[in-house]
């Protein structure tokens, strides 16, 4: 017998992320890497109550045997190795969705059929996504940065603002100090996992937010970005190998960042090939068939 529940609290949070590295240890294929729930949940899904947007599926002993967790402009995620628990999760969040989409990867046999079979089917107007991987061996020299600029770790809730400002001058989304400080007290999170780049005039010029597998020794860049102002001086190249040999000296062997088709993004696409990353896997957007096709 399984059993669904919303999501509670940071036990589970634990619980989600021990759950899916070990899938990825016996097949990396359709697994989002541990740090992408949390920074999905609490990150993209900042403005609902995560227990509004998460649910698990546990067996009589209590086992995680999946999970679904839902954006309501961003579609979802369903990650479980059992059917039947798959097909449940699609039950639960297309009654909660007015956009019914969510990324599969192309190799992932297993999902596809299932997802197929429930009427979803690849978006032939959206552009794959790439899950590029590289390891942690042999990384470069860290190049010097522009005078006056360097490079360190976040130093906690204190700078809400100042990640706020940079993350919404990277991207052009909209973040306040109240919003990223939230985030910054979720689950999961770690300031010394955040990198930044310091502008001379203080500013942050550059972020990334990086994630550990512990399990799989595996880290993971999600977001990495350059703010508006200070675009093409090289400064998230130098950012991202110094993240790197962090990650290494934490523990890590390997690393992946998931990014956008070259031909839509080519800025990232060069940024991470330039930085040592190749394609390890792709994600499509699959979206359901509507009634009368």
């Amino acid at each position: 017998m399984v059993y669904s529940r919303p999501y509670r609290d940071a036990a589970d949070l634990a619980r989600l992320q021990q759950y899916n590295a070990a899938q990825i240890a016996q097949d990396a294929c359709g697994w989002l890497h541990p740090g992408d729930i949390p920074h999905r949940l609490f990150n993209s899904g900042r403005k609902h109550q995560p227990s509004d947007l998460l649910r698990l599926w546990e067996d009589e002993a209590g086992a995680i045997v999946g999970w679904a967790l839902f954006n309501p402009q961003k579609g979802f995620d369903v990650q479980s190795h059992d059917a039947d628990v798959i097909a449940e999760a699609l039950a639960w969040v297309e009654t909660r969705l007015t956009t019914e989409n969510t990324e599969l990867w192309d190799d992932d046999v297993f999902r596809r059929a299932i997802f197929t079979q429930h009427g979803y089917a690849p978006d032939p107007d959206a552009l794959p996504y790439s899950l590029t991987h590289r390891t942690l061996d042999d990384l470069p020299t860290v190049p010097a940065l522009p005078e006056g600029f360097r490079i360190r770790g976040a130093s906690g809730v204190e700078e809400a603002a100042a990640l706020a400002a940079v993350h919404a001058a990277s991207f052009g989304s909209q973040w306040t100090a109240d919003a990223y400080a939230k985030v910054m007290q979720s689950p999961g999170y770690a300031p010394e996992r955040e990198f930044v780049v310091v502008a001379p005039d203080g500013r942050f010029a550059a972020f990334t937010v990086t994630w550990h597998d512990a399990l799989n020794r595996l880290g993971y860049f999600e977001p990495v970005g350059t703010h508006a102002d200070f675009r093409r001086m090289g400064l998230a190249r130098a950012m991202m190998i110094h993240a790197m040999h962090a990650m290494r000296t934490a523990g890590m062997t390997q690393v992946w960042v998931l990014h956008e088709a070259a031909e839509e993004n080519p800025a990232s696409a060069a940024l991470y090939a330039g930085v040592g990353f190749k394609q390890q896997f792709s994600t499509r957007l699959w979206v359901k068939k509507l009634s009368g096709g």
